[in-house]
């Protein structure tokens, strides 16, 4: 069984939609986050238009029951004595007129045992139904959900709940390195050649299980406002950003030869890659004044294990590229994003020197499987700057996964570069939403200035 989606029928060949293999996952439909008197009410967002995906999310979740899937909630909240609740993570809330932990008419603001914490009635959990209780936006940091969906032997997972440019991506984009197949339900988002998975509306997975379909209502856009800031070193939106040089590194995200040169897998695929190189004069600067104020650089590869045991088959067939185009063939650069191929190398204007940490990562965010957090921890790292390509994928997906982590991040937007420029400037706006919601962003000229002036 499969179903109409885009950019390509869900799901990839090879793989089945059955109740066996596949789970549906409700996001954080949370009191906080779409109820009166909750979280998002208090930042003075329309809860109303967070409640239109209520209905399709029913829908589907009624025919999910019926016909024996497996259905998993999530709920975004924090211990009582928010010991898991990051500093920057509460200083942000507080900012944007909701801290994190403080009182409010669903009683305290995202704690866990709260009357605002608990699942809306509508989408309550039966028993028997996993919930995951996380402390971040993504599902799968400092949680057992891997552990519940590989035990129950779960392969594709259908993505629901609030919001979409936050928990719901963040999610997605943590299974998709962990190599499950992900369909979002939603009739507002876009992907890169169904990098992270395909987009289907509610009513086409239906239509595919031979359910009754309806019209479901679009799902709202939500604007972030920008936040109050404090004093500080760099000049940033959505306000200024603190920059200690001891405890700061710069991440290089993906500066390789198979994205950025022609006859790499990036141009094979018909990809411009003159856009991604134009980065690379502010990436030299940035770099360059990194390291002349002696921060600590990583820089990142996108990379598998010549034997390709660390290769999805869900990444493997994504797309349906035919045969000398995919992971692991042989390139005019050699075997596509393989370790120590030539292809697979940094490129020469931002190559890394002596003393500086390379980390080879078989999916898009650096952190997933690559020992990169325990690195940085034990320098006694907590503030990230990242530069890279591309903005939407990998670099996103790294931002996501450190401040998931407790880091603070700033991206340095002329230092990174995707081949569809629209995308660049949604991922940069999803970034700095809601008071900064995943990490700050700046030009090189104000990351300059700042560490001159330090």
């Amino acid at each position: 069984m499969a179903l109409p989606a885009e950019p390509y029928a869900w799901p990839f060949p090879g793989s089945r939609l059955e109740p066996n293999n596949t789970a549906l996952i409700i996001i954080d439909m949370q009191i906080d986050f779409c109820g009166k008197g909750g979280y998002v009410d208090q930042m003075g967002y329309d809860i109303a238009a967070l409640a239109t995906p209520i209905q399709p999310i029913k829908r589907v979740l009624d025919a999910f029951r019926r016909r024996g899937f497996h259905v998993i909630h999530t709920r975004e909240g924090h211990r009582p004595d928010l010991s898991d609740l990051p500093a920057n993570k509460r200083w942000r809330s507080e900012q944007i007129g909701a801290g994190i932990g403080s009182k409010g008419p669903a009683g305290r603001v995202l704690v866990r045992g709260e009357p605002g914490w608990e699942i809306i009635a509508e989408l309550a959990p039966l028993p028997g139904e996993p919930i995951i209780d996380k402390p971040g936006k993504g599902s799968f940091y400092a949680t057992d959900l891997d552990l519940i969906l590989r035990t129950k032997g779960v392969q594709n997972l259908v993505l629901t709940g609030i919001t979409t440019d936050v928990c719901v991506h963040t999610t997605m984009r943590d299974a998709n390195d962990r190599g499950y197949e992900c369909l979002l339900l939603s009739d507002c988002c876009a992907m890169q050649g169904g990098v992270f998975g395909a987009v289907a509306t509610s009513d086409a997975l239906l239509a595919a299980l031979g359910e009754p379909a309806s019209v479901a209502p679009e799902k709202p856009v939500m604007n972030g406002t920008a936040a109050m800031g404090r004093g500080a070193e760099v000049a940033a939106q959505p306000y200024p950003y603190n920059l200690p040089l001891e405890h700061t590194a710069l991440v290089m995200i993906d500066f390789q030869r198979d994205f950025m040169l022609e006859g790499g897998f990036g141009a094979t695929l018909g990809n411009d890659v003159g856009i991604l190189k134009s980065c690379l004069p502010a990436a030299q600067r940035l770099l360059a004044a990194a390291r002349s104020a002696g921060l600590f650089v990583v820089h990142t590869l996108e990379a598998h294990k010549p034997d390709l045991s660390d290769l999805p088959p869900s990444k493997l067939h994504r797309g349906n590229l035919p045969p000398g185009l995919r992971i692991g063939d042989d390139g005019s650069m050699g075997r596509i994003l393989i370790a120590g191929e030539h292809g697979n190398g940094i490129m020469d204007e931002v190559a890394p020197i002596e003393g500086e940490l390379a980390v080879h990562k078989p999916g898009k965010g650096a952190f997933w499987a690559t020992g990169l957090h325990e690195k940085l921890r034990a320098r006694g790292i907590s503030h990230l700057l990242f530069a890279g390509v591309t903005t939407e994928v990998c670099v996103q997906t790294s931002m996501r996964e450190a401040n998931d982590r407790g880091y603070e991040c700033l991206l340095v937007t002329d230092a990174t570069a995707s081949y569809f420029p629209a995308f660049k400037e949604s991922a940069i706006e999803m970034i700095r939403a809601q008071g900064g919601i995943v990490g700050w962003t700046a030009d090189t000229a104000a990351v300059e200035a700042a560490l001159a002036s330090a």
